[in-house]
């Protein structure tokens, strides 16, 4: 079903914009195969690999490490990386960078495995590729890695922290469970509903995140069901829904999720909770709010948490950054009864 745009409220937009996309993308299934050929291509010989425990334990990792092994490439794993990543997470993997020294580092894994490799690598001024196993965060072409700091998130961002390659293989789906599919997707789909509404948005952001959110929603069920199309086309549009984010930054979606993720919600758990919630408020193919919300229900069960509703609401009202960028104003009380619908879920 296509969405008709033309009753959107949201702004049009500058007539000049600046859009940056230094990211080399390799796509397509059995890409990961490159990777290989990529690190020696930037001059790489010593490779840190940048994952999760559970990442490394993976089919498809050890045979990335056997594809490596024969391409000569001496190669270290940092399997340390938590779902949700801190700022001290990060700087024990940079302080096991400077024990092994590598040239190169690569990002294997969901945002969090990635954003770590991203700001190990800036840290130590060498290339990096990131290389996504799920379909969701697309931090493989942004320039952002988000960490806690004092128990909060905190995303750093600035251009140095884009991968210099991203190798984006679907094939790299199959294994995910249904509920971090899922979860995943709706992360996608937040970027693109963030992205299309974004005050900062332009004609190429929009265009890629309406494209984006497309892809993601309407094969999220048959990458479910195993279908290889279905996951090809949600790990393309999870990545246009990255790159769509690099020109816009987040909206109101991120303000909610924060506090979420503050209080132990994953963050693909808690943009999947704030999605529907999100294109009601920014009248964003509304109608289809209450499908995802039932479809995410079924697989993907949310955590309990500390609830502080009133802090909660507080925080995302002081979050000007996010809200600014809103594509229209929301008060107090939306901000506390959206926090009540998702609490009497969890």
């Amino acid at each position: 079903m296509i969405i008709d745009t033309s009753i959107y409220f949201y702004t049009a937009g500058t007539g000049s914009f600046e859009f940056r996309l230094p990211t080399r993308i390799i796509f397509g299934e059995g890409t990961v195969r490159r990777l290989s050929g990529e690190i020696i291509g930037l001059g790489g010989s010593k490779l840190l690999i940048v994952t999760s425990r559970g990442m490394s334990e993976r089919q498809s990792i050890k045979d990335i490490l056997s594809d490596l092994e024969r391409a000569a490439i001496d190669t270290k794993i940092f399997s340390s990386t938590p779902p949700e990543p801190s700022l001290e997470d990060s700087n024990r993997c940079l302080e096991f960078a400077r024990e092994v020294k590598p040239d190169i580092v690569a990002g294997i894994g969901g945002g969090s495995a990635m954003d770590v490799a991203k700001k190990t690598a800036l840290e130590l001024g060498i290339p990096k590729i990131m290389i996504p196993t799920t379909a969701g965060s697309g931090s493989e072409v942004t320039f952002n890695s988000v960490l806690l700091v004092e128990g909060l998130k905190k995303s750093f961002s600035e251009p140095r922290l884009a991968a210099d390659a991203a190798i984006v293989d679907p094939d790299l789906l199959m294994t995910l469970p249904p509920a971090i599919m899922i979860c995943s997707a709706m992360d996608a789909m937040s970027h693109a509903v963030e992205s299309y509404g974004a005050r900062k948005g332009n004609d190429i952001t929009r265009a890629l995140a309406l494209k984006a959110y497309h892809m993601t929603r309407d094969n999220v069920e048959r990458a479910l069901s195993g279908e290889a199309e279905g996951r090809r086309r949600i790990a393309s549009g999870s990545l246009m829904a990255g790159m769509a984010l690099t020109g816009t930054g987040t909206t109101l979606g991120h303000a909610l999720a924060y506090p979420l993720s503050n209080r132990g919600m994953t963050h693909g758990q808690s943009l999947a909770a704030v999605l529907p919630y999100l294109m009601k408020i920014n009248r964003f193919d509304a109608g289809h709010a209450d499908k995802l919300e039932s479809l995410r229900r079924k697989y993907c069960s949310l955590p309990q948490i500390a609830w502080d509703i009133p802090a909660m609401a507080a925080e995302v009202a002081a979050d000007e950054r996010h809200l600014a960028n809103n594509p229209r104003a929301v008060t107090l009380q939306e901000i506390i009864d959206i926090y009540s619908g998702i609490q009497k879920e969890a």
